[in-house]
């Protein structure tokens, strides 16, 4: 199940809205800061803040995934 932020950014790539409940959606957010590994260690303590928010072990697996996903499609086309 997608949360209303999922929904939003899988129509506007830079919808900018997350919710810090959802794990596909603290993934994003996590991914966002991609390849800055400090920025990365920032959003998941801020993440951490959140009362309802996955757990850090789960939001790097998510994000693993994620990117092994990216890698696997390929790079993306610039013709038009």
């Amino acid at each position: 199940m997608t949360c209303e932020a999922c929904t939003k950014a899988a129509t506007n790539q830079h919808s900018g809205m997350y919710h810090m409940g959802c794990l596909e959606c603290c993934a994003r957010l996590v991914i966002s800061t991609h390849p800055n590994k400090q920025h990365a260690g920032a959003m998941l303590e801020a993440i951490a803040r959140f009362r309802d928010a996955p757990g850090r072990s789960a939001i790097l697996e998510c994000v693993r995934q994620q990117l092994e996903k990216r890698q696997s499609a390929g790079p993306k086309s610039t013709a038009t």
